[in-house]
């Protein structure tokens, strides 16, 4: 070919190319978008709940500015509105008061995002029913319950740098065995079942340990249960009842496993509850 003939079809070449890339880049995005628009009705909210779906599908630095506005975005968006979340604020207000006695000021807890039930690709996710809701207050984080708005859990909230404060812990050391920490415990959670939506009197205590300055315990219903089967295979006594091979000559067996709900705290020698975990929402998840 000459040279005449290859500047010929260089343009060509070139637009083929920006094609091509074009091609890489946008068509995943709008497959994504697409897959999106199946699952939702068509209406306002829910097409800016794609839109915002697919722009931070399509930008992977999740640290970055543009990403986490775009976050901030999407969970507003997606939020109950103020009013029905009031009851969840009020709740994490007490929370606070009850483990912060002295403090008399109004904590100002604050909304960051939800979480949704859905399959991996979000298709089938309904964006106007969250599963749990997340808040943040006085360097803890705290999770709700938005068909109740009891408090689900509470722990320290998500630190983006080593600089940033913890929660103010009271490690004052006035109880020093498990057994008064115990009840210390079950007073506050007695005196707060109103937020929590527990009743521990129903529940079987036990204690797990203590590292210096914590100690860890816990309550368990046995009336409130899930028990699925599972498969487990590989390492299993083939001469075991119901042992079996499945297609690839991999020793297997049927198993049932059961979760009961559980009341999880860790709790200072200063009498200060500083994480609580009540998995009653979890319990599927075998």
């Amino acid at each position: 070919m000459t040279n005449k003939n290859k500047s010929r079809f260089l343009p060509i070449i070139l637009i083929l190319a920006v094609i091509a890339v074009l091609a890489v880049v946008l068509v995943p995005r709008f497959l994504y978008k697409s897959t999106l628009i199946q699952s939702f009705p068509n209406n306002a909210k829910d097409v800016q709940v794609v839109e915002l779906q697919a722009a931070m599908s399509a930008n992977p630095n999740k640290e970055s500015e543009e990403y986490k506005q775009l976050r901030q975005k999407f969970c507003l968006l997606t939020a109950r509105p103020e009013a029905e979340r009031a009851k969840a604020v009020n709740n994490i207000r007490e929370f606070l008061h009850g483990i912060y006695p002295a403090v008399s000021k109004e904590f100002e807890p604050e909304f960051t995002c939800s979480r949704f039930n859905g399959k991996p690709d979000d298709s089938g996710t309904d964006y106007n029913s969250p599963a749990v809701e997340f808040y943040e207050a006085e360097n803890h984080s705290f999770e709700i319950d938005p068909k109740t708005n009891y408090i689900l859990g509470v722990g320290d909230a998500e630190r983006t740098k080593r600089s940033d404060p913890l929660p103010n812990y009271d490690y004052s050391g006035i109880y020093s065995t498990p057994d008064e920490l115990r009840q210390v415990a079950e007073r506050y959670l007695t005196d707060h079942k109103d937020i929590l939506g527990i009743d521990i009197t129903k529940m079987t205590y036990k204690f797990e340990g203590t590292k210096p300055g914590n100690f860890f315990m816990f309550w368990e219903d046995k009336n409130v249960s899930v028990t699925k089967e599972h498969e487990v295979c590989g390492d299993v006594d083939q001469k075991r009842e119901g042992a079996y091979q499945d297609s690839k000559g991999v020793w297997c067996i049927k198993q049932k496993s059961t979760n009961y709900q559980r009341i999880d705290i860790t709790i200072t020698n200063g009498g200060q509850i500083i994480i609580y975990r009540n998995n009653i929402n979890d319990l599927d998840k075998l």
